[in-house]
């Protein structure tokens, strides 16, 4: 191997490890319900998995349909993401530019409290779906 291209690996392998978040997981036990009178609630364990990748954050909830959803901070041409972070609270929320569907996800940093929505189905047919529940480091 010419001693340049070793030297560009060795700088690669220790830029990488910085330029990788962490991921942090949190363990939750759910309820959610559609808005319609009639929907029942249902329950669910989802896992939280949480990163923070320059200005941004990044919230991927992982579990049964309906509850999975991705949520981030980060704009783009076709989503606007807003950081909810507070002094109380961890979130975020993400709107879709062109069908105007949402996610939201709030973590309440005292008593690990999960509440969030997203919009489920199709864009002028969507219901929101909204769930809360008590959550524990993974």
């Amino acid at each position: 191997m010419h001693w340049k291209h070793a030297l560009v690996a060795g700088v690669w392998a220790a830029l990488l490890p910085a330029a990788q978040a962490q991921t942090f997981k949190l363990q939750c036990a759910v309820e959610g319900r559609f808005p319609e009178p009639a929907s029942k609630a249902q329950a669910a364990r989802v896992t939280v998995e949480l990163q923070a990748i320059g200005r941004n954050l990044y919230f991927k909830v992982l579990g049964p349909a309906p509850f999975e959803m991705w949520v981030s901070t980060l704009v783009t041409e076709d989503y606007k993401g807003e950081n909810l972070t507070s002094a109380t609270h961890l979130g975020a929320r993400r709107e879709d530019r062109r069908s105007q569907q949402q996610s939201e996800i709030l973590i309440d940093r005292s008593s690990m409290e999960l509440a969030a929505h997203h919009d489920v189905g199709p864009a002028g047919r969507a219901q929101r779906f909204s769930y809360t529940g008590k959550c524990r480091p993974a």
